[in-house]
């Protein structure tokens, strides 16, 4: 394929800026519009990034204004203009705030060292389990304001993801994020708690309601929208990757008890739920795993842990 000139690039990023802008009613002059495509590089996304900035709402601001504190900081081209986007944009959306910026770095943790991506209802059903009380808010008063940069972000059933991989990259990257980088902290306690807590509420005998023990599951009428009805994401999610997070951890007592709990009242039920949402496979590595964590504490479950790997192939 012939490579695309950069003159084109710039027109078509300059008639895209052009048509997203007036679609929304944000028009701007045609040299400011000139100078976005000017000043993007070639990169659609950070395009893109700007009409979401120049086209959200804020009552002391006009687009125009918006507009030159968009050009305020930018320098730099590749990467680096991005970056300087996504300071531009996380500046604005938390201010000066210490208890937003302090949210914003919390909930980013969970985003970012959450298994699978899960959607805002699930990242609170898991978030109302973290240990501290403080962090038991509403993953929304966050991402409310992040459609720019992530999906998943207007409803709470659609998996939250990055619109673009660059942004996480930024994220993660202290050199790249500055004061926004994410440092991972605590996080995998806090899912790990979360998992084991879940699980405790939601595991339960028979749990699609099925009506025979005899029956395979392929052979259950609707055992799809059974699963769906009664294992929510979150209760899926805790199932499959609770012993992910407990591992990330070196042996921690209280986190151990919570296992050893686990063990004694819901190791059952969890294989249940496996074998319902297809996933047995994961049963074995998954307690020989927890069988060699929990020997740093709880050898009676450690033990329970390492007969109950011979179940799940019987």
């Amino acid at each position: 394929m012939d490579e695309i000139s950069v003159e084109t690039t710039k027109r078509d990023i300059q008639l895209y800026v052009s048509h997203k802008l007036d679609s929304s009613g944000y028009g701007l002059p045609e040299k400011a519009v000139a100078r976005l495509a000017e000043m993007s590089d070639g990169l659609f996304e950070w395009a893109r990034l700007a009409c979401e900035f120049i086209g959200s709402p804020e009552e002391a601001a006009t687009p125009m204004e918006r507009y030159d504190d968009l050009l305020l900081g930018m320098d730099g081209g590749g990467s680096g203009l991005l970056d300087r986007m996504y300071e531009t944009i996380l500046s604005d959306m938390l201010g000066k705030s210490e208890r937003m910026h302090s949210r914003f770095c919390s909930v980013m943790q969970q985003l970012l060292w959450t298994k699978e991506p899960l959607s805002m209802d699930a990242l609170n059903a898991m978030r109302q389990r973290f240990s501290r009380e403080s962090d038991r808010y509403d993953v929304n008063l966050i991402l409310r304001s992040m459609g720019a940069l992530l999906s998943g972000t207007a409803d709470g059933c659609t998996p939250v993801r990055p619109l673009h991989a660059s942004f996480y990259d930024f994220l993660i990257d202290p050199c790249r994020g500055g004061k926004f980088a994410i440092e991972i902290g605590d996080i995998h306690l806090d899912l790990a708690f979360a998992c084991l807590r879940v699980m405790q509420d939601g595991l339960y005998f028979n749990m699609c309601q099925l009506e025979s023990s005899y029956l395979k599951n392929s052979q259950v009428q609707d055992l799809d929208g059974r699963i769906k009805k009664n294992i929510p994401s979150h209760l899926s999610y805790a199932c499959q990757f609770w012993v992910g997070h407990v591992k990330e951890r070196k042996f921690h007592y209280e986190l151990g008890k919570e296992v050893e709990a686990f063990f004694d009242e819901k190791l059952l039920f969890w294989m249940e739920a496996l074998s319902l949402l297809r996933v047995l496979n994961i049963a074995a590595s998954s307690l020989s795993g927890i069988a060699q964590w929990m020997d740093g504490g709880f050898k009676e479950t450690s033990a329970l842990a390492w007969d109950a790997v011979k179940f799940p192939s019987v």
